[in-house]
């Protein structure tokens, strides 16, 4: 009978050669399931700050939009020169939505920087819902500027242009009690998506 001889040493080389590959592979599972922990988190943690950014924000323009005024708002502009004082009435009262969205502003400039990072990792496509809240202040601004320039006669004296003017841009700057309030569905609408979005990456971390 043959005597079998036993390679030791080759067969010490070949398990550590298999404890090398099992120590690795765990290694590289434990870094990939670190970054998905990671990536995980900052998505939550953006989710959570675009929420809550969200939520300022529009509470930030329905205090702009409110149509309860004080005597005083709108003082804090700079009259031009040789204002007469009916003017001057018309160009504080233009001047309120300014002055309101400047003690607003802050969660404002926060969502629209937030909408970067979101886009990045979501998408493009969500965009044009956090645009909403920018386009919905220029609306207000424009709104206020056309009154204005009504009460200040520069579009003569035609009845009919001067109503739908009015009509749409009061509609635009002053929110509404009841009724249909076009900027507040938009509004509605925009935050819908983003909220919806939002609350699936949190509600998967539950």
């Amino acid at each position: 009978m043959d005597e079998i001889i036993i390679d030791w040493n080759l067969i010490f080389d070949v398990l550590q050669n298999i404890a090398i590959i099992i120590a690795s592979s765990v290694a590289i599972y434990g870094i990939n399931s670190w970054r998905r922990e990671a990536k995980w988190k900052r998505k939550y943690e953006l989710a959570e700050e675009v929420l809550a950014s969200l939520y300022e924000s529009h509470h930030a323009i329905k205090v702009i939009r409110s149509p309860i005024g004080f005597g005083n708002e709108g003082s804090s502009r700079e009259k031009n020169e040789n204002e007469t004082p009916q003017e001057t009435e018309i160009y504080n009262q233009a001047y309120v939505s300014r002055e309101r969205f400047e003690r607003n502003r802050k969660p404002l400039e926060k969502l629209h920087t937030l909408k970067y990072r979101f886009i990045a990792l979501h998408g493009k496509e969500f965009e044009e819902h956090f645009d909403k809240f920018s386009q919905t202040m220029n609306k207000i601004f424009f709104a206020s500027d056309q009154i204005a320039m009504v009460k200040l006669g520069q579009y003569g004296e035609d009845k009919k242009l001067i109503g739908e003017i009015l009509k749409e841009s009061r509609a635009n700057l002053y929110a509404r009690i009841q009724g249909d309030d076009e900027i507040e569905k938009e509004l509605q609408e925009a935050m819908k998506v983003i909220e919806n979005k939002c609350r699936s990456i949190i509600g998967k971390n539950n």
